[in-house]
């Protein structure tokens, strides 16, 4: 899978519509920052949101993943395969960010219990290191927690959602022309 190759297919599909970034940014509920990452080829968009782009340029998830349209005689039954590497990649990326993540927080962890063992928690400086590093160590700790469960996941298609909703409900006030 060529990210660069399925970024300029996703630009050359945006621009077949006559969308700008933002408008297409918009239309699916991400940032136009997001839009332009992907079309550089410097990030994916998420398994939820390829869906949200096939079904909006009407082209299948095989499509967007081989970076080329295909004619109906030429798509063939790999798109399963294709899907479940895509998402088996992104879920590795997100593997690697929580594994550095909780190696810091593990490192401050003991910078935490250093401190306290030799009592500089009381100290001013090192007081306010101390409540840093618990702090850290506590967000990540939640972070975990919520991932492990899928609630991230959870949160991330809520957001989705209710982006949309309040996008289409401002669409839907503006009067038309």
């Amino acid at each position: 899978m060529n990210q660069k190759h399925i970024g300029a297919f996703l630009r050359e599909l945006r621009l077949g519509h006559d969308w700008t970034q933002q408008q297409l940014a918009d239309r699916i509920g991400v940032s136009n920052r997001s839009v332009s990452r992907w079309e550089t080829g410097s990030t994916m968009p998420d398994l939820s949101l390829l869906v949200m782009l096939s079904e909006l340029y009407d082209i299948s998830v095989d499509e967007i993943l081989d970076g080329e349209r295909k004619g109906d005689d030429m798509i063939d039954n790999t798109t399963m395969g294709k899907v479940a590497d895509y998402n088996a990649q992104i879920n590795e990326r997100k593997d690697r960010r929580m594994t550095v993540l909780f190696s810091i927080a593990f490192v401050m962890f003991v910078g935490y219990c250093i401190i306290e063992a030799n009592g500089l928690a009381d100290t001013a400086p090192w007081s306010n290191v101390a409540e840093v590093c618990l702090g850290f160590v506590a967000g990540i700790l939640a972070c975990g927690v919520l991932y492990a469960s899928g609630c991230m996941q959870q949160i991330a298609k809520a957001k989705l959602r209710l982006r949309g909703y309040l996008l289409g409900k401002k669409n839907d006030d503006e009067p038309t022309r």
